[in-house]
C-alpha cells in the first residue's frame, strides 16, 4: 500500500496522523466528479422547471435559485466542504468517504430523477 505525504502546514498534511493512500484517494477523487455533474445536472434542470414557470420546492433554496450563479457558488461551496467532510471522515474511519459519498450521490439521482419528471410533459407536449 503506497502512502502519499504531504508538506506540513497543508491541509493534507494535517491530516497524515492516519494518512489515505492512493486508492482512496482516486474513489474520491472519481466520487466527486461524480457528485460535481449531479450537482450540475441539478442547477440545470431546476434553471428549466424555473424558466418554464415552476417553483422551487425546498424552502431553503427558494431564494437562492432565483439567480444561477449564486446557486452555482452555493453548489460549489457545498462540494468544497463535501471533499473536505470526506477527507477527515477518512483519515479518522476507513471507508466511511465512499459510504458518505454513496449517500450524497443517491440523494441526488433522486433529486435529478424527480427534476427529470417534472421536465419530461413540457418537453413532449
Amino acid at each position: 500500500m503506497a502512502v502519499q505525504a504531504h508538506p506540513p502546514g497543508t491541509l493534507l498534511g494535517y491530516l497524515d496522523y492516519c494518512p489515505v493512500d492512493d486508492t482512496t484517494n482516486r474513489w474520491i477523487t472519481e466520487f466527486s466528479l461524480i457528485l460535481a455533474a449531479l450537482f450540475l445536472l441539478d442547477i440545470l434542470t431546476t434553471q428549466l422547471i424555473l424558466w418554464l414557470g415552476g417553483i422551487e420546492l425546498n424552502p431553503a433554496m427558494a431564494g437562492i435559485v432565483t439567480s444561477p450563479l449564486v446557486h452555482l457558488v452555493i453548489k460549489a461551496g457545498t462540494l468544497f466542504l463535501i471533499i473536505l467532510v470526506s477527507l477527515v471522515a477518512e483519515t479518522r474511519v476507513r471507508g466511511s468517504s465512499i459510504a458518505f459519498y454513496c449517500v450524497l450521490i443517491t440523494l441526488y439521482l433522486f433529486v435529478i430523477v424527480n427534476n427529470s419528471f417534472v421536465l419530461i410533459p413540457h418537453i413532449v407536449g
